[in-house]
């Protein structure tokens, strides 16, 4: 979507406003001159009427312009007109005013008779000549309207404008937030501010978490694992005690494991990817798991399927798909690959549903997201894990 810019926004916005009101307003303006809506024509004509009644001029009357009797002193045309538009000698009517036309001019006429069938006609002739277009004043007009509505623009564009360079400014710094004029603005800057703090504290308890692990935890584990390689070597020890020490060893190297595997996953931008052959890693997983118990049927295919992967990571999203099928389901895990994706098939164990919202299934999340695969998962009488790979064809 091709963005705006706020100039140009209010630009439109305000000017076409402006416009189509110019265009609007010129329109019943001129009609309201043209037909004389504005009452001035009628306001002449009774001018003229008190004039005639008054005895101040003899009748009757006429110029260039005006023209003022009783029916019989109407020309002709005149008296056509009239008579065609219902203002003849014989209508009923006792004062009415009308705007006609004669030939190409108009004429402003009013009929008045205090007596019937002796009414008095005042006539306004204006030739198409002598009206004057007021098109001129009008588009000037406009152009001061357009002046107005860009004296009322600027500022307002500055003063937005002003205000989105503080939400701005306060996204950059949220900890000094400067006050904003609208409340829209306030309240943005403050979500804004919100949600920069809690991306901050995120990134901290991220930091702290994987300082944890990288220190905190792993040295422990590498003084145990230490210790219990010095008991080893220690003679005199009861035949009894080294398997013992073996399951600890074994045990202190897994927990190892998974702490690099999830201080990697904490710091998957920084993750190295190579290129594996993912048959050759199913296979040694597969080895790897038929030890604790768990049946895994591969169904491979013949040629290499190879993806970008980290191999701690890998190992990591497989423990989990194999613990949770020891933990949670019953028979065989089926393991299906493509060039495309791979398939975990399970049957879940009796009526028991796993939804799938557990630790276990977040780092599953986590690690796909690494490699840009996509994960979805049903969880129902069958367990089904679908993860297609990164398409990169096109």
């Amino acid at each position: 979507m091709r963005q705006k810019t706020l100039r140009g926004y209010l630009v439109r916005r305000l000017f076409l406003l402006f416009g189509v009101f110019s265009l609007i307003w010129m329109w019943v303006a001129s009609q309201v001159y043209h037909y004389a809506w504005d009452g001035t024509s009628d306001y002449y004509l009774y001018q003229d009427l008190e004039v005639a009644l008054s005895g101040q001029l003899q009748l009757p009357y006429q110029d260039s312009t005006k023209l003022m009797g009783n029916w019989q002193d109407l020309p002709a045309d005149y008296q056509h007109v009239f008579n065609h538009n219902g203002l003849g000698s014989n209508a009923q009517a006792r004062e009415v005013s009308q705007l006609l036309m004669l030939d190409d001019d108009y004429i402003y006429v009013l009929r008045y008779a205090e007596a019937p069938f002796e009414p008095l006609y005042i006539v306004h002739r204006i030739t198409e000549q002598d009206s004057p277009s007021l098109l001129v004043v009008f588009i000037a007009l406009t152009l001061a309207l357009f002046v107005l509505g860009a004296l009322i623009w600027w500022p307002t564009h500055r003063r937005i404008a002003r205000e989105s360079e503080h939400l701005t400014a306060s996204l950059r710094a949220p900890e000094n937030p400067s006050g904003a004029e609208f409340e829209e603005f306030s309240s943005q800057s403050i979500l804004a501010a919100t949600d920069a703090y809690a991306q901050h504290y995120t990134q901290q308890q991220e930091r702290l978490y994987s300082a944890f692990l990288s220190h905190e935890l792993n040295t422990p584990l590498a003084q145990i694992q230490n210790t219990l390689a010095r008991f080893e070597q220690l003679d005199g020890l009861p035949l009894d005690a080294l398997p013992l020490l073996t399951q600890l060893e074994q045990a202190g190297q897994d927990l190892m494991s998974l702490s690099e595997a999830i201080l990697l996953l904490c710091r998957a931008d920084q993750v190295r990817l190579t290129a594996t052959d993912l048959r050759g890693f199913l296979a040694d997983w597969q080895q790897s798991w038929q030890q604790q118990g768990l049946v895994i049927e591969l169904n491979l295919p013949a040629q290499q399927v190879n993806q970008a992967v980290q191999s701690r990571l890998l190992m990591l999203l497989l423990e989990q798909l194999a613990k949770n099928a020891l933990q949670h389901g019953e028979g065989a895990l089926t393991v299906t690959l493509s060039d495309k994706e791979m398939t975990f098939t399970n049957r879940a164990c009796g009526k028991l549903v796993h939804h799938g919202q557990g630790l276990g299934t977040r780092i599953i999340e986590r690690v796909c997201a690494c490699f840009g695969w996509q994960g979805q998962r049903y969880s129902g009488p069958q367990f089904i894990q679908t993860i297609r790979f990164y398409d990169n064809s096109g």
